[in-house]
C-alpha cells in the first residue's frame, strides 16, 4: 500500500464551488517546491511534514539560513555551513540502505537549497563541497525511490544552476509545487507546456498556486488555512515524545 499525504485543496472547485476537494500525493516521491516571501512555502512544508508522521519515515532537514521555521522538529538538524556535515550524512544513511528500503520513508529536507550552494561556491576552497552536494543529490534523484530515500526541495526561485542541464536530475521530481506569483523563471522551469482550464482567472496569492503531480494533470491548490506557529509546535512535541 502506498502511503499518501494531503497536500492541499483543488483550488478551481474550491474558489468557484466552497467545495474543499483533496489533493492527495505519494509520500514516497522527490518534492520540489518554490515560492516567494509570504507565498505560504514554508507553512506547506510544515503541513506536509506533519502528515508524515502519520507514517513510519525519518527526516533529515538542512535549514541553511537558519530561519528558526523547522528547529526541534527532527533529531537529524543543520544549519549554516553545518548542512554540508548533515547532506553528506543522509548520503552516507542512503548508501547503506538496502535495495527496497528498511521500512522507513527517509526524506531530506533541504531549505533555500539555491543560497546553500551559492554560498559554497564563492570560493575555491568551498567550491569542491558544492560540487559534492550536487553530486549526492543527482545520484539520490536518480536512484533514491528504489530504496525509499527521498529529497524535499524548497527555494524562493527555481533555478536550473542547482543541477547541470546535462543530468536530467531536474527531471525526476514527482511532486512539483510553485506557490504566489512565480516568476517567468520558476513557471518556466517547473511547468513548462502545462497548463490547466482556469487558471488564467486565479488571482495566485499565499497559499494558493499550483501543483504537478507524476502521471496527472496541473492543477490548482490551496494550502489548508492552518498556523505555521501551531504546527511547528505539534511536530517539536513528536519529537520530544520520541526521546522519551
Amino acid at each position: 500500500m502506498t502511503e499518501k499525504i494531503m497536500l492541499g485543496f483543488d483550488l478551481i472547485m474550491y474558489q468557484q464551488y466552497s467545495l474543499k476537494i483533496p489533493i492527495y500525493a505519494p509520500l514516497s516521491a522527490h518534492y520540489i517546491v518554490v515560492g516567494g516571501s509570504g507565498s505560504g512555502k514554508s507553512t506547506a512544508v510544515l503541513y506536509w511534514l506533519y502528515k508524515a508522521r502519520k507514517f513510519k519515515s525519518q527526516i533529515y532537514i538542512a535549514d541553511f539560513k537558519a530561519s528558526h521555521e523547522f528547529k526541534g522538529i527532527t533529531n537529524c538538524f543543520a544549519e549554516f555551513e553545518d548542512c554540508y556535515q548533515l547532506i553528506t550524512n543522509f548520503y552516507k544513511d542512503f548508501l547503506d540502505t538496502p535495495e527496497g528500503g528498511n521500512g522507513t520513508v527517509k526524506i531530506l529536507l533541504i531549505d533555500e537549497i539555491a543560497g546553500l550552494l551559492a554560498h559554497f561556491s564563492m570560493t575555491k576552497s568551498t567550491k569542491e563541497k558544492a560540487d559534492t552536494i550536487r553530486s549526492i543529490l543527482s545520484t539520490i534523484l536518480m536512484l533514491g525511490r528504489s530504496k525509499k530515500c527521498f529529497l524535499w526541495l524548497s527555494m524562493q526561485r527555481y533555478s536550473a544552476n542547482i543541477f547541470p542541464a546535462s543530468s536530467g536530475s531536474a527531471d525526476n521530481f514527482h511532486i512539483c509545487v510553485g506557490l504566489g506569483r512565480l516568476t517567468v523563471d520558476s513557471r518556466k522551469g517547473l511547468f513548462a507546456g502545462e497548463h490547466f482550464e482556469g487558471e488564467d482567472t486565479i488571482l495566485f496569492g499565499q497559499a494558493k498556486g499550483i501543483v504537478l503531480i507524476d502521471g496527472e494533470p496541473l492543477r490548482g491548490i490551496i494550502i489548508p488555512k492552518v498556523s505555521k506557529r501551531k504546527l511547528l509546535q505539534l511536530l517539536q512535541a513528536q519529537t520530544s515524545e520520541n526521546r522519551q
